[in-house]
């Protein structure tokens, strides 16, 4: 191949591929596939359950007693590293709450 044909060919492929008409261009299709918003982690993911339950433990809509028993843990320490490893913020007591014990009473 002559370095003429060769220049020409180069020039028509860049060419055709700044005007969209490149044969490495994507479908509409498959650009509609690229540009979906990506969704919540735990779609998709099989460890869909456990992140549901993690979820609604941070979000506080179940007790940790709840999580434990659901994710069959026998420690809150343990559930806290589980929720440590998913790359989540384990929640704290508020300051402004006093802490009850076990019986809901205040301290002995």
């Amino acid at each position: 191949m002559s370095t003429r044909n060769n220049k020409r060919r180069i020039y028509k492929l860049l060419h055709n591929h700044f005007l969209g008409k490149s044969p490495w261009s994507r479908s509409a299709e498959e650009q509609a596939w690229l540009d979906v918003a990506p969704v919540g982690r735990e779609f998709g993911s099989p460890d869909y359950e456990r992140l549901q339950i993690l979820d609604l433990y941070l979000a506080g809509q179940i007790s940790s007693v709840d999580a434990m028993r659901s994710l069959e843990m026998d420690t809150l320490e343990a559930l806290h590293q589980l929720v440590l490893a998913a790359d989540l913020i384990v929640p704290r007591l508020d300051a402004a709450t006093p802490s009850k014990g076990v019986f809901g009473g205040e301290g002995a």
